[in-house]
């Protein structure tokens, strides 16, 4: 199809040289609008060619382009005018429309801002538009298929329509909008009727019949058809079949009401664009809708259009693929006999681009790895609600999980909102064990969902070791991004093994565990091994042990070794408890037990003890009768473990303690004590307790003793502990004594040995003679031996 440019009426003023040259816009207008000089070119031969006469058409040269007195010197290349100002102009044009000039055969495409004279003619094919305005600014709107023929004003012409600057409606639809300022109706002829309105909103059809239809929504309008017219007014219509007189005017359909508001936002998330769906409620005497979105308020840009019955299921229409950008709606009722009636609120429609900064865009929202970084172009008229809350623009969200974010335009309750799901997954997180020396040098990345490492720091992230497995110590950046610890392993069936959970926030996000190396041994025995560190790499039911030890003013110590857990193997332990007074450290007053205890199955640990208070064993330079006796007992003890989690322990403990003669009568004699046994570890700190009940069978005697200790373990060597103890007499009907103390003190393994001190003060009312004012303890132990298997 031929192009025909198109011509301005605003145009700059064409001339020659001497006179005002033309500028090179004028590439673009028709080439039957303009002549284009020529070498050789004269006005006269100008004027004979485009015109036909030399006299006539010189004069009409230089009218149009102001030339000046003569002679003249064309210049070639230049562009003369050969037209006036055209009576209209095409203001808009969605393809494909053509045109055609007064006259002609051909029909050209046509172009936005093409001039159009008297007896020009547009056609619009199919899902094409187009819009001419007239000079005095009433503007007709073409839908698809429409032929129109500008009449514009001719002073000679007998009909009052052609003299008005009317047209003639040949065949599709027209919406009409007169200018304020016209003072004149606009006309329009169709093959049935002639229209004269005085409307700023006007629609006129012709369908194939050739039955011409009119709806006023503005003003009113005169239809007449054979000598007889009719006043259509406001909100009122009419149709005139070929050759009948026109019918009376008729109520039109009411406005239809949207369902969903009158303003949306929809979110843009990939390439494909959204689908909106355009819904409505029904009107009365509806027969069909016809709903259209544009990207204009004048909806002349129009990309999706429906006819909807109304006896279909849901009004409905879904106009789709919508690329980013502001979309106007509307939707017209349609009676029976096929009146447009009045148009909805127009609704907007939103589309807008997310454009994301970390995460990635799925059809089911937006996903990330830690956290989602992304911006909305065009938010600035929105509010941002994240799960409920508001939040601000641009979105970051952190928390794992889904979660729902809701757009809603501001100012606008009755809006629908538009919602996004966004999910924050943990990272991922990549934990690899390697052996070195007995413990496993622990590396970790943290990875996007691309697989490259993060950036820290990353508070959220733990590393929780199972089956005893300790982490030594808090995560320590490298050059290269990764993360490094050591970690020391536990025991798991018999076997010494690292296992490890990472943990982002609450979520496990790896799990890993690896066998320790087995050691070899040198073949002859006469070559020192290092024995295994059982205890350093104990679970993390590590020995908590009590640092106060027994009373030092005649009361018996409860149990060799009274802690919460069990050991690893066997362990033995000498314990020395000196009073401490004005007079310095008080050797023969104290204590010194030597304990064994032995771990004989997975869930079973019994042991033995042997405490001695010198007494009259350490006379020095005092005076027999200054010290106590010396004294002597001896205790069996046995526990078993009830829980099964490595990080919380409960047993039940029973032991018995016989003491010597040498101890005082409230004493001597055999001592039985039930316990229960508590402890806790989390991170590095650990709670342990003790809750006895010792009975002196045949006295009827009872007391009840309490133990807490709080731990600190900065390494999994050192163990830094207080601890509050209370001794209560629980026999009926005697008041027996009350007494408590606390104490701190800290606990160090090397290898298989480990080495104690603490210090404890008694109070209450019985203190001196339960607990004694000031004592200490030093405490050393040996696990050399090899755990024993699981039974």
């Amino acid at each position: 199809m031929l192009r025909s440019p198109s011509v301005s009426a605003l145009s700059a003023a064409l001339a020659l040289v001497l006179c005002l040259p033309a500028v090179s816009w004028a590439q673009q207008t028709p080439d039957d609008d303009v002549y284009v000089v020529q070498p050789g070119d004269t006005c006269g031969s100008v004027a004979r060619k485009v015109f036909g006469d030399v006299t006539v058409g010189s004069a009409k040269l230089h009218a149009l382009n102001k030339m000046g007195p003569p002679p003249h010197e064309l210049k070639p290349g230049s562009v003369l005018r050969i037209k006036g100002d055209p009576d209209a102009r095409l203001t808009f044009i969605k393809p494909e429309v053509n045109a055609k000039r007064a006259g002609k055969v051909e029909w050209r495409e046509a172009n936005t801002g093409q001039g159009l004279w008297r007896l020009d003619s547009v056609n619009t094919l199919r899902e094409a538009g187009a819009e001419v305005t007239f000079r005095d600014l009433t503007r007709l709107q073409m839908n698809e298929n429409a032929l129109v023929v500008i009449y514009g004003k001719a002073t000679q012409a007998a009909d009052k329509v052609k003299k008005s600057g009317a047209v003639e409606l040949l065949q599709g639809e027209l919406n009409v909008s007169l200018a304020e300022l016209r003072g004149e109706p606009v006309g329009v002829q169709m093959p049935a009727a002639m229209v004269a309105a005085r409307s700023k909103d006007l629609h006129v059809g012709v369908d194939a019949q050739q039955m011409s239809r009119v709806s006023v929504f503005d003003g009113q309008a005169e239809v007449s058809a054979k000598g007889q017219s009719v006043q259509v007014p406001k909100d009122h219509g009419t149709r005139v079949a070929k050759g009948q007189l026109p019918e009376k005017p008729r109520p039109l359909p009411e406005a239809p009401s949207w369902a969903s508001g009158t303003r949306s936002v929809r979110l843009l998330l990939d390439d494909k664009g959204v689908d909106e769906e355009l819904a409505w409620a029904p009107v009365k005497e509806a027969a069909s809708y016809r709903v259209e979105l544009a990207r204009d308020e004048r909806f002349n840009d129009r990309v999706h259009g429906e006819t909807v019955q109304a006896a279909g299921e849901g009004l409905k229409s879904m106009a789709r693929a919508l690329g980013p950008g502001r979309y106007f709606a509307r939707v017209r009722a349609m009676d029976a006999v096929g009146l447009l009636g009045k148009a909805s609120a127009v609704r907007q429609v939103e589309v807008l681009r997310v454009k994301t900064e970390r995460g990635s865009v799925t059809p089911q929202g937006i996903q990330g790895a830690l956290r989602v970084d992304f911006s909305v172009e065009g938010a600035e008229s929105l509010d941002f609600l994240l799960d409920g809350a508001p939040t601000t623009h641009p979105v970051r969200v952190e928390g794992v999980g889904a979660h729902t974010l809701e757009l809603l335009p501001r100012g606008v309750p009755d809006a629908r909102p538009e919602k996004l799901t966004i999910t924050v997954s943990p990272p991922r997180v990549e934990v690899d064990l390697e052996p070195v020396a007995g413990a496993f040098r622990v590396k970790v990345l943290v990875l996007d969902e691309r697989g490259r490492p993060l950036d820290g720091p990353f508070p959220q992230l733990k590393l929780l070791g199972q089956h005893g497995t300790q982490v030594e110590a808090s995560l320590q950046r490298l050059p290269d991004g990764a993360l490094m610890t050591r970690a020391v392993p536990g025991m798991r069936g018999g076997e010494r093994v690292a296992a490890l959970e990472a943990l982002w926030g609450d979520t496990s996000v790896q799990r890993v565990s690896a066998l320790a190396p087995v050691e070899q041994r040198a073949p002859t025995p006469v070559v020192a091994v290092e024995p295994e560190p059982a205890v350093e790499a104990a679970e993390e039911e590590v020995a908590l042990q009590p640092m106060l030890g027994a009373p030092s003013g005649g009361g018996v110590e409860a149990a060799p070794l009274p802690t919460a857990f069990l050991p690893q193997a066997w362990l033995g332990e000498l314990r020395v408890q000196p009073g401490l007074g004005s007079a310095g450290v008080d050797l023969a007053r104290g204590r010194t037990t030597l304990a064994v205890e032995g771990r004989v199955s997975e869930r079973v640990a019994l042991g033995t003890a042997v405490a001695l208070r010198p007494g009259a064993l350490l006379r020095g330079g005092g005076e027999a009768g200054e010290l106590p006796a010396t004294a002597l007992s001896v205790s069996l003890s046995g526990r078993v473990r009830l829980t099964d989690s490595p990080a919380f322990r409960v047993l039940l403990s029973f032991d018995g303690t016989f003491a010597g003669s040498g101890f005082g009568a409230d004493v001597q004699g055999l001592r039985l004590r039930p316990a229960l046994l508590a402890g806790l570890r989390r991170g590095r700190w650990a709670f342990s307790t003790s809750q006895g009940y010792a009975l002196r069978p045949g006295q009827a005697q009872a007391s009840w003793d309490s133990a807490y200790q709080a731990w600190f373990l900065p390494t999994p060597r050192l163990g830094l502990v207080a601890e509050l103890d209370g001794l209560v007499d629980a026999t009926p009907r005697v008041v027996g004594p009350v007494a408590f103390a606390a104490g701190v003190g800290a606990r160090l393994r090397l290898g298989g040995f480990e080495l104690g001190t603490s210090v404890r003060r008694g109070f209450g009312p019985d203190r001196a003679r339960v607990w004694g004012d000031w004592s200490g303890l030093l405490t050393f132990g040996w696990t050399g031996l090899r755990p024993t298997q699981v039974q």
